[in-house]
């Protein structure tokens, strides 16, 4: 799938403060108390053993679309 992804994108020599995609994340107005711009994700195992670092609650991360799709061999 593509999408185009908007915002700044992050100095590599001055990374921002908290989650490193933070500047470019359009669902960080939905993690509350600002945490996205202060602390780094945790690790999440989602489904099928998927692994993210995100703020996200699962109800949230449930509702999206995958992006990639990698086929069954």
């Amino acid at each position: 799938k593509h999408i185009v992804l908007e915002g700044d994108i992050p100095s590599a020599m001055n990374p921002p403060s908290g989650c490193p995609f933070q500047t470019r994340c359009g669902w960080k107005s939905e993690v509350p108390g600002g945490l996205c711009e202060t602390k780094v994700p945790d690790i999440q195992t989602l489904a099928g053993g998927h692994q993210i670092k995100c703020h996200l609650a699962e109800d949230i991360l449930a509702r999206m679309d995958a992006v990639i799709k990698i086929a069954a061999e």
